[in-house]
């Protein structure tokens, strides 16, 4: 396969210049992300400290958050290996985002990518042998805590391609609660089933939520003026 060029683009409010391949997804997800705001968080309560962005993809999210909250640091966790070669790019200038070259999961276990055609934010990723070439170590929202240090999660950005229907079905008992705000877009498009996980699994915890484009956005008593 070819390799795909990179460009790059100045954006009102960003620091720094934002790389993007041609001829790919990268533009529309950069729109969504920059110019179309979908995830902003308007009249916080407080400054966020810790930031998990799950499925970082080309890091367009971590970079909006980077300059928005400065002074909190952003665990991106993107699996793919080209998107990851471009969110190091962008997110270079931004040491207060740490990157993690894996999948998020609801357990430890290997996975693996699968393209399954819908281009660079189409990957999903799926349980694989060890032994597979291209099987990679997945991580636990509460390992990520369990290395970081993290009490809790200001916000924790999931678009993980439909991971979320094992990530909502086991194990989550052991960090929603450690959640302040909680940004989802759901995939039942591409893994059915999504739906029902996530709201079965929020349903005892005491989320209020509204939907922007896309997303979900849940989030405890007292984040918003």
């Amino acid at each position: 396969m070819k390799k795909k060029g990179l460009v790059s683009t100045r954006i009102k409010g960003v620091s720094n210049p934002v790389y993007l391949r041609k001829d790919s997804t990268d533009l529309e997800t950069l729109r969504y992300v920059f110019y179309n705001k979908e995830y902003r968080l308007e009249d916080l309560t407080f400054k966020p400290k810790w930031i998990i962005d799950g499925g970082a993809y080309a890091g367009y999210t971590s970079v909006y958050y980077a300059n928005q909250y400065p002074e909190a640091r952003t665990i991106a966790v993107e699996a793919d290996p080209k998107n990851f070669t471009v969110l190091q790019k962008n997110t270079e200038p931004y040491p207060q985002v740490e990157l993690l070259q894996s999948g998020l999961w609801h357990k430890d276990t290997f996975l693996k990518v699968r393209d399954v055609g819908l281009g660079e934010w189409g990957m999903m990723v799926e349980e694989s042998e060890q032994s597979d070439p291209d099987a990679f170590k997945a991580v636990t929202v509460d390992s990520i805590m369990e290395t970081y240090g993290i009490d809790e999660i200001d916000l924790l950005k999931l678009n993980i391609e439909g991971a979320e229907k094992e990530l909502f079905t086991h194990g989550y008992e052991k960090w929603l609660d450690k959640v302040k705000i909680l940004v989802i877009e759901l995939h039942d498009r591409m893994k059915p089933g999504c739906s029902e996980a996530f709201f079965n699994a929020i349903q005892p915890y005491n989320f209020a939520s509204f939907k922007r484009g896309y997303n979900h956005i849940l989030y405890k008593e007292g984040c918003f003026r």
